[in-house]
């Protein structure tokens, strides 16, 4: 009975420490996803590069399904609101309408929502 409680155990443990294992390998390769994407999306709204490389870069940098998710949103929504810091220190309307133009389209090639977009009041919603 001994042996096969070790021999249990030993299992449980392996497979526990198969998962910590997987975890860790996934929460490293989020964060390397982040922070490539964060990179050139900070890249895209300094004028650096032209939004068809971002489109290109997308696939090498991000799956599909990060580049639809809340967080790649959060991601744009952070690179524009620092490049909006920093740009419109000095404030101009002409850049301010480019930085808008190129988060608008940034969202429409990317499919991204405007989340907290206002509805305004319709009836029976009090």
């Amino acid at each position: 009975m001994d042996d096969a409680m070790t021999i249990k155990y030993g299992v449980v443990a392996c497979i526990a420490a198969l998962l910590i294992v997987g975890f860790v390998f996934r929460r490293l390769r989020f964060r390397r996803t982040t922070r490539r994407t964060s990179e050139v999306l900070a890249r895209y709204f300094n004028g650096e590069v032209p939004l068809d490389q971002v489109v290109r870069q997308a696939p090498e940098v991000a799956s599909r399904g990060f580049t639809g998710s809340p967080e790649f949103q959060a991601l744009v929504q952070a690179a524009f609101q620092r490049a909006a810091e920093t740009r419109l220190a000095p404030y101009s309307l002409e850049v301010e309408k480019k930085l808008l133009r190129t988060l608008a389209a940034l969202k429409l090639e990317f499919g991204l929502p405007d989340r907290y977009q206002n509805e305004g009041w319709k009836p029976g919603r009090e």
